[in-house]
């Protein structure tokens, strides 16, 4: 009876072994220990910056971890609300086979909208595939950054050049333009030059489309001078806080000597006199002429009075 027992249960472990063995369970159906399974391991864009209404292409790998080989992979790309168009194909990639623990690299070409906000966006890797026991699916989601570009005009530089002295105050004005579709920030103007002092103007964040004003008052420092230059440096930054900037040349500014210089020199110099002896002459004879004109008019009134006496 224990030899029996011994048997059978011999043969239950012996059947047991070779179910699994076989892959299959009581009920019929097939189980695996491996699931196949294609994952995406590592992707790359063709550019840097990616910016909105730009092209660009995606380029990424898919690795079969199963170790025996699927068949008829189908690569799909969705973006959650179309953010991204493929370029020269319907977003769709085919791959005939991959043998287990091998690895397969594909492409897409895309087009980001030009309506796109500054963020990062979804793009959803949906693969399908099969191997002899059935088919498959999995998901893999990639975050594609979008940026806006940015860029800025200075217009409307004015710089009063009139009675400009040495030493003066003067005022350097201009207009900044955000030309770009992203926001711009911490617009600062420097002036700085030959002819002036270094002087700066904090002019804060623009809106696209939008400009700010730019009022500089610096002091003159040196006279005109052919070989003297000076500029108009304005700096941004973009969301990232990436620094851009743009040096708009002013010319050279007329700065003549301060007019007091005049005076002192005319005080110093004593060898011309201030009346001449022309200007004397004509003082004494008109003072002359006043006092006869005095005395005829003051003769007419006695003779008038005398004349009223008689009478």
């Amino acid at each position: 009876m224990k030899r029996m027992n011994k048997r059978i249960i011999k043969k239950l472990v012996w059947i047991c072994v070779t179910l699994l063995v076989l892959g299959i369970v009581p009920g019929g159906k097939a189980v695996h220990a491996d699931t196949p399974r294609v994952m995406l391991t590592e992707y790359a864009f063709s550019e840097e910056n990616i910016y909105a209404g730009d092209s660009f292409t995606l380029s990424f790998t898919l690795k079969n971890t199963y170790k025996y080989e699927i068949r008829n992979l189908k690569c799909t790309l969705m973006s959650e609300a179309g953010e991204f168009l493929p370029v020269n194909s319907a977003g769709t990639g085919y791959v005939e086979k991959i043998k287990g623990g091998e690895s397969v690299e594909m492409s897409f070409d895309l087009e980001a909208l030009k309506n796109l906000e500054e963020k990062s966006y979804k793009l959803t890797v949906k693969t399908e595939y099969e191997d002899w026991n059935g088919s498959y699916d999995v998901q893999d989601v990639i975050y594609v950054p979008v940026k806006l570009a940015t860029d800025m005009v200075v217009s409307d530089v004015y710089i009063a050049e009139e009675n400009i002295h040495l030493g003066d105050n003067i005022e350097i004005l201009a207009t900044v333009n955000n030309t770009g579709a992203g926001k711009i920030y911490k617009v600062m103007a420097t002036a700085e030059g030959d002819h002036i002092d270094t002087g700066t103007s904090y002019v804060g964040n623009i809106e696209p489309g939008k400009n700010g004003n730019i009022d500089i008052v610096v002091k003159t420092k040196a006279l005109r001078d052919s070989g003297s230059t000076n500029d108009l440096i304005v700096t941004y930054e973009n969301l990232d806080g990436e620094q851009f900037s743009k040096k708009i040349p002013l010319g050279q500014i007329d700065v003549s000597a301060q007019v007091y210089a005049d005076l002192i020199e005319v005080k110093e110099d004593t060898s011309k006199p201030l009346i001449t002896d022309n200007m004397k002459l004509a003082m004494v004879i008109g003072a002359v002429v006043l006092i006869i004109v005095i005395l005829i008019i003051r003769r007419r009134m006695r003779l008038r009075k005398l004349e009223k006496e008689f009478d």
